[in-house]
């Protein structure tokens, strides 16, 4: 049993993704890390975007809101330090630059838009905390609002990573923008999905096993499981079988309604169209799903960097 003593330096992330914002405050003891507080705010940045590809008032207003509620929670933590990240939605953005300093200021801390390759070291970093010492090669995988990252690593290193522009909420809003789901709108998501990864260095290589690092992945293994298709993970035949599900619930709402994990991941059936192009163009035999990613990957970044800062008397104590 791990106990903390009470000069254990906490640590703290915070992702301002372009579905939702979330807060992960934890510390580390014997090299464990041990969560002590998470929040999580939807406020949809992605989906909000104006015509000419700026964020709408109402979205930046959510953003600001939960901002400042943030940051009273990292005043009442105390953490060592905090590493605050932007990923593609306020990347994206033509008015990030007026959004983003009164971000700064309703979180009373620096932000950092960080590109798709840090994005993809961080997961990657998260979800290999989680796997041990093997030195087997694994594929991390990691889908989006608005983008993709595929990570090739063994261990701890990370061997390649690649960023697409294309995530769930864009495939959602590009294919069934309407709501309704039908065979001819998922083929076409699906197809153009594959066309986005037949590039990659990592496609048609027959992988037997990736890491699901996101929502997506995690509320699709959540609806297989209560339906009795798999017991918790992914492979072809199970996300067809999620297709066939949502083909037959005929509508956004209604897989939202019927699923109480779809409710947690909006544009889930654009996600799904997403993961069967991964699977099927990578040659994955099944998906895993990953409960680490991004903000577990941020603090054991925090957590290295003071290690290596930490006079040579500490580290060795």
């Amino acid at each position: 049993m791990v106990t903390f003593s009470p000069d254990t330096p906490r640590y703290a992330a915070v992702e301002l993704g372009s579905d939702s914002f979330r807060l992960h405050i934890g510390r580390f003891e014997q090299d464990e890390l041990r969560l002590e507080a998470t929040l999580a705010e939807p406020v949809r940045l992605a989906a909000s975007f104006e015509d000419d590809g700026s964020l709408c008032e109402a979205a930046m207003r959510r953003a600001l809101a939960c901002l400042r509620e943030f940051a009273d929670t990292l005043d009442a933590w105390h953490p060592r330090a905090v590493r605050v990240v932007a990923t593609s939605a306020l990347r994206m953005a033509r008015n990030a630059a007026l959004f983003l300093p009164a971000a700064e200021a309703a979180l009373r801390r620096p932000i950092e838009l960080i590109n798709g390759d840090e994005a993809g070291r961080l997961v990657y970093m998260g979800v290999a905390s989680t796997l041990g010492e093997s030195r087997d090669a694994r594929l991390v995988l990691d889908i989006g609002s608005v983008s993709t990252e595929l990570v090739l690593g063994r261990g701890a290193a990370i061997e390649r990573i690649e960023s697409f522009p294309v995530g769930a909420v864009r495939q959602g809003l590009t294919f069934f923008a309407d709501g309704r789901i039908d065979a001819a709108a998922f083929e076409a998501a699906v197809h153009s999905g594959r066309s986005r990864f037949a590039d990659s260095a990592l496609a048609g290589r027959g992988w037997q096993a990736a890491y699901g690092a996101c929502g997506t992945v995690r509320a699709l293994a959540e609806i297989a499981h209560d339906d009795g298709i798999a017991g918790g993970h992914l492979d072809l035949d199970c996300l067809l079988a999620l297709r066939a599900r949502f083909l037959q619930a005929g509508h956004v709402a209604r897989v939202r309604l019927a699923w109480h994990a779809a409710a947690r991941a909006p544009h889930l059936v654009g996600g799904l169209a997403l993961l069967i192009a991964l699977v099927e163009e990578c040659g994955v035999a099944q998906v895993i799903p990953a409960h680490a990613g991004l903000r577990v990957g941020a603090l054991w970044d925090l957590h290295a960097r003071a290690a290596v800062a930490a006079p040579a008397s500490l580290r060795h104590a």
